[in-house]
């Protein structure tokens, strides 16, 4: 990854290599920034510059400035300037990197690695959050083993492609998968064994293992997690808990489960309507609503049941559900709810490649009523096959294959669908998530 000879500073916040900062070409970066910190608070037209031999020299500073030199103009800037790198500086510069170059980053050495918890790198990074992209879907692999590797990528949009995402090695994750994810935290769980929820940060690495629930566990049928970004906290929302043995007799709980990370802890909350079911692990989040879809079953006659869909809603501040509209666009197929542009869009995806095409409904917040937005174009349709995830970027709409990298995009406000030529994933990868990965280096697990 990095070539040269390897260079070292000592000093009271240890040892760190100064090769990184080449490798990764920011000399544009140390210029630009070197300029913004002495013109806002210096004193003195000189800049003054101290070699490792203790020789001094100085060069002249512009009225906008630092005045850009032949040393600052070469690419193999030497050492002794590197060597005078200010900490503060260094740390503004690292913090504009992108957060596929935080991995390569944390492994040059341990003062490296602390670096991303240093005020100014917070500080810095919260100020240009727009530097690093979102992810989503995601695409991941999971190991069984104690070590808990959990080795990931996901899709950027604005690169568009399939982007490597820095590795966890942590215990906690160990046979885990992600089951929720909101304002780059993530949440993972382990559905074949009872056990606890973990949230963590990938960008810090830092985890936090949950309380244990009121009840038992196994497969929740909707987990959600919400983010509130002022407050640095989140909840987190389990519902239908779905095919649980309990005295060797399965059954159904219409229990709903709520984490409270400022609390620490979690409380029972409203419970489904006995008639209902939900039938999805995907929810959409809007208006302070959680809305999610399900099944509602009805006494036909004395000795059969009959049974149609419907979009309920879970109020997360009044800890109750209500049914919201009791007829969803087609009860043929796998519906799933999104948020797209503002609107509550339920998506059909088609059973099968040889099925009808993919369609997009929009609710009508006042009527209930649905009405068609689109329908996936035929070509797209054939090339898409089966459907793996469906996710919105803010007006957009994105719909990944489940058995290649293929892309098909949808822009709400032109109206237009679109392929994306996406780059070729890792196939090491076994699952994918309709999880939105923003990464926050200020996000609290």
């Amino acid at each position: 990854m990095m070539r040269g000879k390897k260079l070292e500073k000592r000093s009271g916040n240890g040892v760190f290599s100064l090769t990184l900062i080449k490798a990764l070409g920011l000399g544009s970066w140390v210029r630009f920034l070197s300029s913004r910190s002495s013109g806002a608070g210096a004193t003195s037209n000189r800049l003054k510059l101290t070699a490792a031999n203790g020789a001094v020299r100085t060069e002249a500073k512009s009225g906008h400035g630092v005045k850009e030199q032949a040393w600052m103009q070469d690419r193999n800037l030497d050492n002794a300037i590197w060597e005078a790198l200010p900490e503060e500086l260094l740390e503004r510069v690292l913090a504009y990197l992108p957060l596929t170059d935080i991995a390569r980053l944390a492994t040059v050495c341990k003062r490296w690695q602390s670096l991303i918890h240093c005020p100014q790198f917070l500080q810095t990074h919260a100020e240009n959050t727009s530097s690093w992209p979102s992810y989503g879907p995601v695409r991941y692999s999971v190991n069984l083993s104690e070590n808990g590797k959990f080795h990931w990528s996901g899709y950027c949009k604005s690169a568009n492609k399939w982007q490597k995402l820095p590795p966890l090695s942590l215990p906690c994750l160990a046979g885990k998968k992600v089951w929720s994810g909101a304002g780059g935290l993530l949440c993972f769980y382990n559905r074949d064994n009872v056990g606890r929820l973990t949230v963590c940060n990938p960008v810090t690495n830092r985890w936090r293992e949950l309380p244990p629930m009121n009840q038992k566990w196994r497969w929740p049928c909707v987990t959600h997690m919400i983010v509130d970004q002022s407050r640095k906290s989140y909840k987190i929302i389990l519902a239908g808990n779905e095919a649980y043995p309990r005295n060797s007799i399965t059954y159904r709980s219409q229990s709903t489960e709520v984490y409270d990370s400022v609390l620490d802890t979690w409380q029972l909350s409203g419970c489904l309507p006995k008639d209902l079911y939900l039938d999805t692990q995907d929810a959409a989040l809007h208006n302070g609503l959680l809305y999610c879809t399900a099944q509602k079953t009805r006494t036909q006659t004395s000795d059969s049941l009959s049974a149609y869909d419907a979009l309920i809603a879970y109020d997360v501040q009044r800890g109750v559900w209500t049914e919201v509209s009791s007829q969803l666009p087609d009860s043929s197929a796998y519906q799933t709810p999104i948020l797209c542009g503002g609107h509550l869009v339920i998506v059909v995806a088609p059973l099968d490649n040889d099925g009808a095409e993919g369609r997009f409904y929009v609710l009508d917040a006042r009527t209930k009523n649905w009405s068609l937005l689109t329908i996936m174009p035929q070509s797209l349709h054939k090339k898409l096959g089966f459907w793996g995830v469906c996710v919105a970027h803010g007006s957009q709409i994105l719909v990944v294959s489940d058995t290649s990298t293929l892309v098909v995009v949808y822009d709400m406000g032109e109206g237009t669908w679109q392929e994306l030529s996406s780059h070729q994933a890792d196939s090491n990868f076994e699952f994918i998530t309709p999880t939105i990965f923003s990464p926050n280096v200020n996000a609290i697990p």
